[in-house]
């Protein structure tokens, strides 16, 4: 099943698999468990967590999980949202620290944002990532990590010319990224 989860008005397609969502009860009754201990939304302690709250707080999760690159985790709290909120299209992750504005869609009333023209995402990729600089004896480029808007610093290498590859290939894999946004547990 497909859960678009947007994040600074960018949409993700998590293509969360059915087996995944048949075999997922004892994870997500893990995380149900750990909530009924309450939780830190933004500025207050809840104590008891309620379904749409817990749903928010594994909304949360999912923002964490995309930033460290981790596709399965990303999926398991995609599968929990789809099992909890039947019925859901979408979810809009807050990103700003205040977990109770992030808000669902259901599927009834969401419409797919349409995905990127190549001059779009090669204008917006070219944007998020530096261009080669000098560091001493060595080049590099920093990217922007869309999921937690820090410039993250690329490996040194010895040549201008190899710093340059490197970033086209950066810019290449980002395009594609904004152009398809599909995560998956194939890529």
């Amino acid at each position: 099943m497909i859960l678009t989860a947007y994040i600074n008005d960018v949409a993700y397609e998590l293509d969360v698999p059915q087996d995944m969502l048949d075999e997922g009860e004892n994870f997500f009754s893990k995380l149900d468990a750990d909530m009924e201990k309450g939780w830190q939304m933004s500025r207050e302690f809840v104590d008891s967590p309620t379904r749409v709250e817990r749903c928010k707080i594994v909304a949360d999760r999912i923002l964490d999980a995309m930033s460290e690159g981790n596709n399965t985790l990303t999926l398991l709290c995609g599968a929990y949202l789809l099992n909890r909120m039947p019925g859901i299209g979408a979810v809009y992750i807050d990103t700003t620290g205040d977990i109770l504005e992030t808000s669902f869609v259901p599927e009834s009333q969401h419409e797919a944002t349409p995905k990127m023209s190549e001059s779009e995402a090669r204008t917006t990729a070219e944007g998020e990532i530096s261009k080669v600089y000098k560091v001493g004896r060595v080049y590099r480029y920093s990217v922007l990590n869309p999921f937690n808007g820090t410039q993250e610093e690329a490996p040194s290498v010895k040549t201008e010319e190899e710093a340059q590859q490197l970033r086209g290939e950066a810019i290449h894999k980002r395009m594609r990224e904004l152009m398809g946004r599909r995560i998956s547990l194939d890529g």
